[in-house]
């Protein structure tokens, strides 16, 4: 019976992998990222068959320098082979045809793009579809080399398969080629990866609303509609500031502003700032103001009516 072409590439049939062993192939970030690695041992492999057209893409990593010709949608391209260590990136949604000429050992991902759609609210965007990336481009990327070597032990059977380690290694993946690729547009709104003058101003009123830190980062960012992890990289970009730095800064404007224009005591303006106690905000005004706040309050200058309650 005649074998049922499949779906998509994530076998890379059209690679001929039967001529050269397939070593093996584990499931990422929840089967939108697969890797496998495939090798053929003797040169003169030959042209590569026809691959399923699909919304998908594949990065090859050379675990060995690689010679061959490459051609896409009919033109030949600028390639002739790749370094070790180094990867290339192809667009399954675009016809290539490759002349594999040497030996080769590689391990190749396949990318849905369902996969970078994923990535929306983790990196703040919802254009997010493609890669800046020539094609037969031969890249040098330390970050990828590092991770396609951190699994090719589980490939070769030294270590057993750990699909929470696939898993993580799978979306850091995405997230460096999400981060560092993506098209001119898209990377570019990630570089500012900032809050919206809304998300901004709604976060730092919830915070300023809570100084006692009540509210944990997940629920500010849940008010903002992003993930935990990207609020807190786009509030620091918006402002400077972690929102942990930026509420202590904010106790000790609030903590001054009563210390000047309040007759509350120390132990009253702690508990308005949200510190744990009087000792908390003793320690902490002093760090910030290289003064206890008692020390602070009486060098400032009082209007002749202002009155403190005894003993503060």
């Amino acid at each position: 019976m005649r074998k049922a072409r499949a779906s998509d590439n994530r076998e890379m049939e059209y690679l001929r992998a039967d001529t050269g062993p397939y070593i093996g192939k584990s499931s990422l970030s929840g089967g939108l990222l697969s890797v496998s690695r495939i090798k053929c041992e003797v040169p003169g492999h030959g042209l590569s068959g026809d691959h399923v057209q699909e919304d998908a893409f594949m990065l090859s990593t050379q675990l060995r320098d690689y010679q061959g010709e490459l051609w896409v949608d009919g033109s030949k391209v600028d390639f002739s082979g790749s370094k070790k260590g180094n990867f290339t990136l192809y667009d399954y949604s675009r016809v290539w045809r490759a002349d594999l000429q040497s030996p080769f050992d590689c391990v190749n991902f396949h990318i849905s793009r369902r996969a970078l759609y994923s990535l929306e609210e983790e990196i703040g965007t919802k254009q997010l579809d493609g890669f800046n990336i020539a094609p037969g481009a031969d890249i040098k990327d330390p970050i990828v080399e590092n991770i396609v070597n951190a699994l090719v032990p589980i490939f070769d059977g030294s270590f057993e398969e750990n699909q929470l380690l696939l898993d993580y290694v799978g979306t850091g993946l995405l997230l460096h080629l999400a981060s560092t690729y993506g098209s001119t547009h898209r990377a570019a709104r990630i570089s500012r990866g900032g809050l919206t003058p809304v998300q901004l101003n709604r976060a730092t009123m919830l915070l300023d609303a809570n100084l006692d830190a009540q509210l944990s980062l997940s629920d500010i960012a849940a008010q903002c509609g992003l993930s935990s992890s990207y609020f807190a990289r786009a509030f620091k970009t918006s402002t400077g500031a972690t929102p942990h730095r930026w509420l202590a800064h904010r106790r000790i404007d609030k903590a001054t502003d009563l210390l000047k224009n309040s007759v509350l005591s120390l132990k009253e303006i702690a508990s308005a700032c949200g510190f744990a106690d009087q000792a908390h905000f003793t320690r902490a005004f002093g760090e910030a103001k290289g003064v206890s706040p008692a020390a602070w309050r009486r060098n400032v200058s009082w209007s002749p009516t202002f009155k403190l309650k005894s003993g503060k």
